[in-house]
């Protein structure tokens, strides 16, 4: 089969839409992503936003490259699969000749809630991540380091933000075993991310989290 593909300006655009991507569920927040509808591929992490488990993504792919994506992915050295053009199968669309259902999980989910609880869930988080992110800005403590606009709160320490120290914070606060943030790298500073992800997280969970924050700071600072 001979491969004729012509890509638009020299490059391949693709989007990592690992957690934005659901906020096209949302009219509030849909607009985030516009244009990214002119993307060659889109990759969406389900298991990210969605509470489903690890390993579920989707892999989005323009029509028009689909003869690329069945050349680059279908076995060669199993003639018993056929023309992966003539004899349609999914499983000649992705990399991974065998594999089990992942979509399944995130299938359910679909099936249980719809756009509407999909929309719900990101608003959610997304509302949280705000409340959060004020919090922040309210802070003698802690700075943000990038503006809230999604479900992830990027922020430093106000006072001596070296390495040792937030390593000692991050530490401390996962340990506590209620929460579990990550190191972060933004604009030549080193910080903390935050991503509201669990749909059954309110303002209580964030004003606990909030509370162990200061008590962990709070002591730390009064070693250094």
């Amino acid at each position: 089969m001979e491969l004729k593909v012509q890509i638009k300006d020299g490059f391949w655009w693709h989007t990592d839409a690992a957690f934005g991507g659901l906020a096209a569920c949302s009219n509030t927040y849909k607009h985030f992503l516009k244009d990214w509808e002119h993307s060659d591929s889109i990759t969406i992490d389900c298991h990210k936003w969605l509470n489903v488990p690890y390993e579920s993504a989707v892999f989005l792919v323009k029509e028009e490259h689909r003869l690329l994506q069945t050349t680059s992915f279908q076995n060669s050295n199993a003639p018993y699969l056929g023309d992966p053009l003539e004899n349609f199968n999914y499983l000649n669309f992705l990399p991974e000749n065998s594999r089990r259902l992942k979509a399944f999980p995130a299938w359910f989910t679909l099936r249980a809630y719809g756009k509407e609880g999909y929309a719900s869930i990101v608003e959610n988080s997304i509302g949280l991540a705000q409340y959060f992110g004020n919090k922040i800005e309210e802070s003698e403590y802690f700075k943000l380091l990038a503006p809230v606009r999604l479900n992830n709160i990027v922020f430093n320490l106000k006072r001596k933000p070296n390495q040792d120290t937030l390593d000692a914070f991050l530490n401390q606060l996962n340990g506590y075993g209620k929460v579990f943030m990550t190191p972060s790298f933004y604009h030549n500073q080193k910080g903390i991310r935050a991503s509201l992800v669990n749909w059954r997280a309110t303002e209580k969970d964030v004003d606990l989290v909030w509370d162990k924050m200061h008590r962990i700071i709070n002591n730390i600072q009064a070693t250094i």
